[in-house]
C-alpha cells in the first residue's frame, strides 16, 4: 500500500481504554508524524464517515464489527487492536501498537476486502430492509420453552427445513463467532461464502451447509405444532431484533458493499486461528 493514509479515526471504548490513554498516545504518536488523529468514544459518534483514510479500533470483536458496519462501503480499512478476549477480528494485541503504526505509516500493510449480507423481511406489510451484517443473521426462536420450525430456500428451490432452536446464517467473517459455537465450519475470512448452521437441531443428520457469495436465500418461519403458531426473531450482529411469527420470510443475500480490513501480514490467520482457539 501507498504511505498517503493522513487522516485517522481512533475509535476508544472507555471501558476497554480507561480515560482512552491509549488512544491518546496513538493521537500524539500520528500528530509527531504530521498525521491528523481524532478521538471518539464509539463509531456511532462520527458524523463524517468520508474524512479518514483508516480507523483503528481500541476494544473487542464487538467493537471492530460496530465499525465495519459504519464504514461499509466507504473504503476506509479497519485496523483492529485488541482489547477483548478472543479478538479474532483484531490484527494486533495491545503491545504490538508502535509497531503496527510504523507499518502503516511506512505503507508495509495490506487491506482485505470482507462481504456483508443484506437482509429484508416480508410479512404481509411493505417489505422492510433490516440492514447490513458483517458477522450475520440469527433467525431464532422468542420463548425458551419452544423450538421453531424454519424452511430454507436457495432462490426457488427448498434446501431444507430444520427443527431447531434457529438457524445462523454467516459471513465468512462470522464463521468463528455464533457459528463456530454452533459446531459450524470456519471459512478463510478474505473468500465469499455463505454458511448456514441450525442450532441445536432436533434431529443427528442436520448439519451446517455451505453455499456461494451470489445465492439467494429465503428463510420461512414455518410451524412446528398445528394448535400454535412459530414465534421467532431475528437479530443482526447481535444487534437489533424483529419480531417474526409463522408465515413470515427473511431474504438474505451477499451485500452490494463490503467493509476492509488492515492485514500486517505479521500472523496469518491460521496462526491466529490456533492461538484463539487452542488457548487454555
Amino acid at each position: 500500500m501507498s504511505d498517503s493514509v493522513n487522516n485517522f479515526y481512533i475509535i476508544s471504548i472507555e471501558d476497554k481504554d480507561y480515560h482512552q490513554q491509549t488512544a491518546g498516545e496513538i493521537k500524539s504518536y500520528l500528530e509527531k508524524n504530521e498525521k491528523c488523529a481524532r478521538i471518539v468514544g464509539s463509531s456511532t459518534e462520527i458524523d463524517d464517515l468520508h474524512w479518514a483514510d483508516m480507523a483503528i479500533v481500541l476494544g473487542g470483536d464487538g467493537s471492530v464489527i460496530q465499525a465495519a458496519k459504519h464504514f461499509a462501503g466507504k473504503k476506509v480499512p479497519i485496523l483492529g487492536v485488541n482489547f477483548g478476549t478472543l479478538g479474532f477480528l483484531t490484527e494486533v494485541e495491545r503491545e504490538g501498537i508502535p509497531e503496527a503504526l510504523d507499518s502503516i505509516l511506512s505503507g508495509r500493510y495490506e487491506v482485505e476486502r470482507r462481504m456483508a449480507l443484506a437482509g429484508r423481511i416480508e410479512n404481509g406489510d411493505e417489505p422492510k430492509d433490516i440492514g447490513i451484517a458483517a458477522n450475520e443473521f440469527i433467525i431464532g426462536k422468542r420463548d425458551v420453552g419452544h423450538m421453531i420450525t424454519t424452511k430454507v430456500f436457495i432462490g426457488d428451490s427448498l434446501m431444507d427445513t430444520y427443527v431447531a432452536d434457529g438457524i445462523i446464517i454467516s459471513t465468512p467473517t462470522g464463521s468463528t463467532a455464533y457459528n463456530l459455537s454452533a459446531a459450524g465450519p470456519i471459512l478463510v475470512p478474505g473468500m465469499e461464502a455463505m454458511v448456514i448452521t441450525p442450532i441445536c437441531p432436533h434431529s443427528l443428520n442436520k448439519r451446517s451447509i455451505v453455499v456461494p457469495a451470489d445465492a439467494r436465500l429465503c428463510v420461512e418461519v414455518s410451524q412446528t405444532k398445528d394448535i400454535f403458531q412459530d414465534e421467532a426473531s431475528i437479530r443482526c450482529d447481535g444487534g437489533v431484533s424483529w419480531s417474526l411469527s409463522t408465515g413470515d420470510r427473511i431474504f438474505i443475500e451477499k451485500a452490494d458493499v463490503t467493509f476492509d480490513m488492515v492485514r500486517l501480514g505479521e500472523v496469518s490467520f491460521f496462526d491466529k486461528m490456533r492461538s484463539k482457539l487452542n488457548r487454555q
